[in-house]
This record gives structure tokens, C-alpha cells and sequence, in this order.
């Protein structure tokens, strides 16, 4: 069926005006006077048409399209009436599969699909989102496509841009990381060679005090016994009875204050429930009963790893005195697999754990210190605690030659990072105490 004479006078707008003045009898598709219903009534429709819509109609894909689709076309002022393959014949060999899957009848949809399209004299990227839809005349016969589309390139950019920022600023993100990382590292060095300096000088002041200050208190005993034998005075042997009895008393606290600076005779044993046995019978001098349980497993353990579980159940007793309100707790010795696992154990007051890091609570720089020690090994601690429930300390290490276990700190790294060597008394310095140093906060 033809339509009736078609003039688009009706209305503005520039491709109305186009469309109005072309002679269309030099296309395909001939006069508009000979046009289909169906094409004058689409014409009409798209040209009043706010969103970017084209028609192509007939065998050669004749090309008509709307306002909003123009500033799509670029620098192709001769698209109207042109063939559509041959307007976008840059991008044909993706287009034209597309369009005839329309003339079959199959509508399709394409999002942000890129482009190199040559609309400004060379080429450029471009993305769009468009459709492709069977056109069909009055008796149903599919007679064009209609090509509907958006350009998306601003979003895409700006998405690319975006994206591009986000890498930039996770790169900034992983080395300053790595920087905090090597930091963390150089702390755990540092909190290692501390406690080694802390042992190396609790061991030479305990053979201080024991080869230097006993031997002299022992020796000053033997020659009061000898002097008392040979004065006849009455009153000399009452004055020598009580400057021994002095001596006695210093030579008591000098003796007990070697015992508790030097290590228990079983520190170098592989048997670390030997070790926590003989200090959980220590704390019952501070008012702490202290049970013990130990699944009896081997427990093999490195030399670090002995002497950090060893302090770090003892910090842990120490913080149940301090903060639990309790006068017993209860340590559990267990093997899991390649790990060894001490749990300290109390129904003191606790705390809550809410907005709060364990590790800094109620323990200060000890846990800290503790955690990373551990960390260092191969190791973890964890703290578990509820107001009025009490409190449970998970030490975690691995075992001797196990493959979870964390290499030790390389001897050419200490060297290189060393703390203050052990220092060598000699008798200058014995008869100065001025000159002695002794380490902070090292505790009972």
C-alpha cells in the first residue's frame, strides 16, 4: 500500500527540513510520493523522535535518521539517503552480522560495544549501546532494520580513567605497605635482639653476684668463724655473732636473687612441661595455684621457641595476679599436629573485647612484645575474654623441624642489626658498681 504524499512540512527540525528538500528519486528508494505506509509513518515518527534512531529500508540498507542521531555521524554531512554498510564501512565486518540477524527477524542488543570509527579524519575509539529491530511493512513482510543507539565513549573514559586511578593508587597502596611491612620486620629484629640482650645480662650479672659477691659473703663467714676462735674479749664474739648474722641475711637475698636472675637448671631440657611445672610451683609465692595439664605427647621445640614459651607463660601469670582477682588458673599443655599449644586459663573478672585489640589490653608493651616474638617464630597468640567470665591466652609455636616452621633470624642479620654485646665484668668494675648496667624492667 503507497501512502499518500509525504512533504514532513509539519513540525521543525533539521533532518525534517533535509528530508523534505532531498530528491529521493535518485536513491532506491524512490519518490517519497511512492513510499510505503509503513516507511512515511516511521519517518514521521523518528523525526519527532527525542533519542538517536536511523532507518535503513530496501535491499541497499537506504539510510534516514533523526536530529539526535546526527552529531553521531561526525564529519559524514552526505549520510542521508546513503546505504548504512557503507556510512559505517569502517566498522562493516561487525555491523553487518548484526543487521542480518534483524532482517531475520531477531531483534539484538548491544552494550558498550568499542568502535574505531573514522568520523573526524582518523580514526578513534568510540562505544555505543544500540539495538537492531526488524522494520516491517503493513502486510508483515520485514523491509529495513531500525538502528537505535547511544555513544557511551565519555562513560567509558571516564570508567577507564577511574580504573587507571584506582591501579595508580593501589600500587601507592602495596608499597607503602611493603614499607610498613619491612618497619614490622625491623621491630620483630629489634624485639628479638632485646630479649637476647635482657638474657645475656641477667645470666652475667647472676655469675656476677654469684662468683664475685657469695664467694666474698662466704669468705667473709669463714674468716668471722676463724676470728671468733682466737679473741678471748667477752663482748668481741657477741659483736661477731652479729655482723655474721648480717652477713648471713645478705648472702640469703644474694642467693635467692641469683635463683631467680639465672634460668632453672631444666631451661636447657627438650621437656617443656618440666620447665612450666617448676614455674607454676614459682607463682605460688606470688598467691597463684597454678594446675597443670599436659596431654603427654612429645613437644620437641627449638631453643627460641623454649625460651619464648617459657617467658610468655610467665607474663601471662603475671597479668592473671594483676588483673584477674584470682588465686588460680589453669594451664593446659597439648600438641596439635606440627604445633605445640599452651592455653592459660582463668575465672577472673575479664574484660570485654569489643573496640579493643587483645593484645594491648591489661598487658601493655608485654603482649605486644609477646606477639611478635611469636609472630617472628612462626607463631600466634590469641586472647579470648568476657566481663565476669574470665580470661583464655592461646600460645601457638611451631614444633622442632616442623615445615610451618619460620626460619630463625640469620646469623648475618644479627650481626648486622646487633644489639649491645654482653658485657664482660672485670675486677675494675667490681670494685666501681658505679660502672654497672643493669636492664630495665626485667622483672622477677
Amino acid at each position: 500500500m503507497l501512502n499518500k504524499p509525504q512533504n514532513f512540512s509539519s513540525g521543525g527540525g533539521t533532518m525534517r527540513r533535509l528530508i523534505r528538500q532531498k530528491d529521493w528519486s535518485e536513491t532506491s528508494l524512490g519518490s517519497k510520493n511512492h513510499w510505503p505506509a509503513t516507511l512515511s509513518s516511521t519517518v514521521d515518527l523518528i523525526t519527532e523522535n527525542s533519542f538517536p534512531i536511523a532507518i535503513c529500508w530496501g535491499p541497499e540498507l537506504t539510510t534516514i535518521y533523526n536530529d539526535a542521531y546526527r552529531p553521531l555521524l561526525g564529519n559524514k554531512t552526505e549520510a542521508l539517503g546513503q546505504p548504512f554498510l557503507e556510512i559505517w564501512s569502517e566498522a562493516q565486518n561487525i555491523i553487518s552480522p548484526q543487521i542480518n540477524q534483524a532482517l531475520k527477524g531477531q531483534s539484538s542488543y548491544f552494550k558498550d560495544a568499542e568502535f574505531t570509527l573514522i568520523r573526524y579524519g582518523k580514526p578513534e575509539k568510540a562505544w555505543f549501546d544500540y539495538t537492531y529491530s526488524p522494520l516491517r511493512d503493513a502486510r508483515g513482510k520485514i523491509r529495513g532494520v531500525i538502528n537505535m543507539v547511544i555513544e557511551v565513549t565519555d562513560k567509558i573514559r571516564a570508567q577507564q580513567k577511574l580504573q587507571e586511578m584506582n591501579e595508580t593508587l593501589e600500587n601507592r597502596i602495596e608499597q607503602r605497605t611493603a614499607v610498613l611491612e619491612d618497619y614490622k620486620n625491623e621491630l620483630r629484629i629489634l624485639s628479638y635482639q632485646l630479649n637476647q640482650t635482657k638474657e645475656q645480662e641477667r645470666h652475667h650479672l647472676a655469675i656476677l653476684l654469684h662468683n664475685h659477691v657469695g664467694q666474698l659473703l662466704d669468705l667473709g663467714l669463714i674468716q668471722l668463724d676463724q676470728l671468733k676462735k682466737e679473741v678471748s674479749q667477752v663482748d668481741i664474739p657477741e659483736k661477731i655473732a652479729n655482723l655474721k648474722e648480717i652477713i648471713l641475711t645478705a648472702n640469703k637475698y644474694t642467693r635467692e636473687f641469683v635463683n631467680e636472675l639465672k634460668p632453672p637448671p631444666i631451661f636447657e631440657k627438650e621437656n617443656i612441661g618440666e620447665l612450666l611445672l617448676w614455674l607454676a610451683r614459682r607463682m605460688e609465692k606470688y598467691g597463684l595455684k597454678i594446675t597443670l595439664e599436659d596431654d603427654g605427647k612429645p613437644k620437641p621445640l627449638t631453643e627460641e621457641v623454649h625460651k619464648i614459651l617459657y617467658h610468655s607463660t610467665r607474663e601471662l601469670f603475671f597479668n592473671v595476679i594483676k588483673h584477674a582477682e584470682v588465686s588460680e588458673a589453669r594451664l593446659t599443655l597439648r600438641r596439635q599436629d606440627s604445633q605445640i599449644q599452651l592455653i592459660v586459663e582463668d575465672m577472673g573478672k575479664g574484660f570485654s573485647m569489643k573496640g579493643k585489640k587483645p593484645t594491648t589490653h591489661n598487658g601493655g608493651f608485654g603482649l605486644f612484645n609477646m606477639q611478635e616474638r611469636l609472630d617472628l617464630l612462626g607463631g600466634r597468640l590469641e586472647i579470648k575474654s568476657e566481663l565476669g567470665t574470665g580470661t583464655k591466652a592461646v600460645l601457638s609455636a611451631p614444633l622442632k623441624n616442623s615445615t610451618k616452621t619460620t626460619p630463625s633470624i640469620m646469623p648475618e642479620i644479627l650481626q648486622q642489626k646487633t644489639a649491645s654485646p654482653p658485657r664482660n665484668y672485670d675486677q675494675s668494675t667490681i670494685n666501681d658498681p658505679s660502672q654497672l648496667s643493669l636492664p630495665l624492667n626485667w622483672g622477677l
